[in-house]
């Protein structure tokens, strides 16, 4: 049976109906039937697929779109934390850490370890010495404790988590991390940044499978009731993803998955074995892709371990630091690190932050072009704050897709720490979307949840792009106006252009027939608003492969 003689299981008709699709961006119908678009047009037009068993709704004018897809997230780890770990209030101060672990550890049924965050720079002052350390320990109630930055670049572990860790005055600072020290006697503070968090991180007790599983279902839930019928989680490991495959073979994965496999060994620990990255199709299921690798090439600004070009502003806003930040790989170990991955057809997600490491980025893609020929996978720039205008250029011949990642083009608590640490002149120019999307380059878009958002809010993050502005009303002013995208150019960033980059292109991110049913039901239609308002967008309904899976129509 074609699509052309199928009958629909369920008729949308009379809406204000967005399809992304060049050839028919606006129809008021759709008809969807076996989880795909038969059809789109007039309402008229698409009664022709209407048979004894189909429902027909009206829309009533309402706007429906696409389903969103989050281009980089780390939805597993953000929904463990919301199951299983303590939530610390955004720009919350030490004391109150102190008081929300304490009673965390202390109440009945308090998990083995105590894991919270995120905490930022109101809560880190004073984790350098060993002041904070003896503070968090007489609250820790004889619990391993771990706090992680709100970056996931720094955490800060109580004496019984280093202990577990295998941490001590004697254990030497891995490559690209540092034990933070006391001056006078060389302990460990408990503060630890890039790499050495390492060995806390992996000391802390695994989930159960069953805990696994719910975690993963916990996430995508979420993720629908936001709008988003799909994601690329930037950091896999086998337990993600045998969690998200037992949903998927339950048929309880409602959005499409895919999963960045470590590919060197830094920050993050080890990379995945060789054999095992052949064998990644065995690892997914119908909606999973494991086509992906992820480097992280440097830091954060926030910590002064992106690495820049130019010195660091200084504290005082005087002369510039002589601290320029480090890549964690060289240009050679990056090179053999994305070429293993591009002869198997792998893009590989690179961490690069400061213009340095962007810049080492394309000059290592340029040589596995020149190595591997130019037909390879396009690989992709994650977040790219601080490119240059000479590098934009170089993205769509090096075929690389820039990965973007809110609320860092907007003003936010997390964009007055950078613009300290950068200077308010190079921060001036970060973020400059819509130079890159006239430059030609695919572009897509992602939340970072919960690194930088606190929550993986796509409506939000539009607003930002289409406004420049912190649409929430939190912090005032806006950052680089003249970069803001109207807001038929930004859409496509959340849905279109990250299907692509996803290889989904194929299966969704249009409303085009023979196209996955994935798409949102809106409660106002975001062309006739005010861009500041984009942000309250609430979805009435998310349809994945033409079921609901969020709200109801």
């Amino acid at each position: 049976m074609t699509v052309e003689t199928m009958k629909a299981d369920l008729l949308l008709l009379g809406g204000s109906i967005h399809t992304l699709d060049a050839a028919a961006p606006l129809v008021e119908a759709v008809a969807i039937g076996g989880g795909r678009i038969l059809g789109r047009g007039r309402s008229q037009d698409v009664m022709q697929w209407s048979g004894p068993g189909t429902r027909i709704v009206d829309l009533h004018g309402r706007m429906a779109m696409p389903g969103l897809i989050d281009f980089h997230i780390h939805l597993f780890s953000g929904a463990i934390g919301r199951l299983f770990e303590l939530r610390l209030p955004p720009g919350c101060a030490f004391t109150e850490v102190l008081d929300r672990v304490g009673a965390a550890a202390s109440a009945p049924g308090a998990r083995p370890w105590i894991v919270a965050g995120p905490f930022g720079r109101a809560a880190e002052t004073g984790m350098r010495d060993l002041t904070a350390l003896a503070q968090l320990d007489a609250v820790s109630n004889g619990r391993p404790v771990v706090l992680t930055h709100l970056s996931g670049h720094a955490r800060f572990a109580n004496s019984l988590a280093l202990e577990r860790a295998g941490i001590g005055t004697d254990t030497p600072d891995p490559p690209h991390g540092e034990i933070v020290r006391d001056a006078l006697t060389g302990r460990p503070t408990g503060y630890l940044l890039e790499a050495a968090c390492t060995p806390v991180r992996q000391a802390i007790p695994a989930l159960t499978a069953e805990e696994q599983v719910a975690a993963a279902r916990h996430g995508v839930a979420m993720l629908n009731r936001f709008g988003i019928t799909g994601f690329l989680d930037a950091m896999a490991s086998q337990e993600m993803m045998q969690a998200f495959k037992a949903l998927d073979d339950a048929g309880k994965l409602d959005a499409w998955a895919g999963f960045c496999l470590p590919a060197v060994a830094n920050i993050v620990g080890a990379a995945w074995p060789d054999a095992l990255i052949d064998r990644r199709a065995e690892l997914c299921g119908r909606h999973m892709r494991a086509d992906f690798g992820k480097i992280f090439l440097d830091g954060v600004p926030s910590l002064r371990t992106a690495a820049m070009i130019d010195p660091y502003a200084s504290t005082d806003g005087g002369e510039g630091t002589p601290e320029r930040g480090d890549t964690l790989l060289s240009l050679d170990e990056l090179v053999a690190g994305i070429a293993a991955f591009d002869r198997r057809g792998m893009g590989v997600k690179v961490h690069a932050i400061g213009d340095r490491a962007i810049r080492m980025m394309l000059d290592a893609v340029e040589r596995v072009r020149a190595a591997n020929g130019p037909g390879g996978p396009a690989h992709q720039l994650s977040h790219g704050n601080y490119i240059r205008p000479d590098d934009i250029a170089r993205l769509s011949r090096l075929n690389v897709i820039a990965d973007l990642n809110p609320p860092l083009w907007f003003p936010s608590p997390t964009n007055v720490v950078h613009e300290r640490a950068v200077g308010a002149a190079r921060f001036a120019g970060a973020w400059p979307i819509r130079d890159i999307v006239a430059s030609g380059a695919l572009a897509a878009t992602g939340t970072d949840w919960p690194a930088v958002a606190d929550e993986p809010d796509p409506w939000l993050s539009l607003a930002g792009m289409v406004t420049r502005r912190d649409a929430s009303g939190r912090v005032a002013g806006v950052y680089g106006p003249d970069q803001a995208l109207p807001l038929g150019a930004a859409l496509p960033l959340y849905s279109r252009n990250a299907a692509r980059g996803m290889g989904l292109g194929a299966e969704t991110g249009m409303l085009a027939p023979g196209l996955s049913a994935d798409l949102v039901v809106l409660d106002r239609d975001l062309f006739a608003i005010a861009a500041e308002e984009i942000a309250a967008t609430r979805v009435l309904a998310t349809l994945f492969e033409g079921r609901v899976v969020h709200g109801e129509i």
